[in-house]
């Protein structure tokens, strides 16, 4: 019965992850994809390829690129997704700044050169707005960058629990980055499917 307890715990815990990518330079796609605590995929919405125009370029400058990725691609995908979860995890440093007055908070996952912490869920405070995961088997932690969320103490917490607890939660029976690179491929197939090739190929 407590094993039941448990697969019932992650299948009801849900994370949501999203990835922007620019195949070609001024052309963003982006994907948003919900796993429960097992990693499976429960949901998963993209955008359409967005290509701002020159004059759109030159008149929102540097701040086009944070633009298109908070309000334009994540709004759209907001209004898509029917689950609702407490935790957004990103790589892109521009979406970090999303504050908790959304309904989640915004949490940045990095790769670390640092040594294996132990077992998968173990983790390190670094800061009040940093800290170390261990999310695979003998590999590096992930670095969690986490919200101030000083001014909104209410989303600091899940069940008296550190925001990034339920990370730990599903640390143990998944590798918590991985989704974001099943995101990416994705991605590369519907931009290949849609006739648009990276720069880079």
């Amino acid at each position: 019965m407590p094993m039941n307890k448990s697969a019932d715990l992650k299948t009801d815990l849900k994370l949501a992850y999203l990835a922007v990518t620019s195949p070609l330079p001024n052309l963003y796609i982006g994907g948003l994809m919900i796993t429960d605590g097992r990693g499976l995929p429960l949901e998963f919405r993209y955008t359409e390829p967005i290509q701002p125009t020159k004059i759109q370029q030159i008149l929102y400058g540097q701040v086009l690129s944070s633009y298109i990725k908070r309000e334009v691609i994540l709004e759209t995908l907001l209004k898509s997704i029917e689950s609702k979860f407490k935790c957004l995890l990103v790589e892109d440093e521009q979406l970090v700044a999303l504050g908790p007055n959304k309904g989640f908070c915004v949490i940045r996952l990095t790769e670390t050169k640092a040594a294996p912490l132990g077992e998968l869920g173990k983790t390190e405070k670094i800061s009040d707005t940093e800290v170390l995961l261990q999310s695979a088997h003998q590999a590096s932690p992930i670095r969690l960058n986490l919200p101030d969320l000083s001014q909104n103490p209410e989303m600091a917490s899940e069940n008296g629990q550190p925001i990034y607890a339920i990370l730990t939660e599903a640390g143990q029976t998944m590798d918590v980055q991985e989704p974001l690179k099943r995101i990416h491929k994705a991605l590369e197939i519907i931009c290949q499917e849609a006739g648009i090739t990276s720069a880079a190929s």
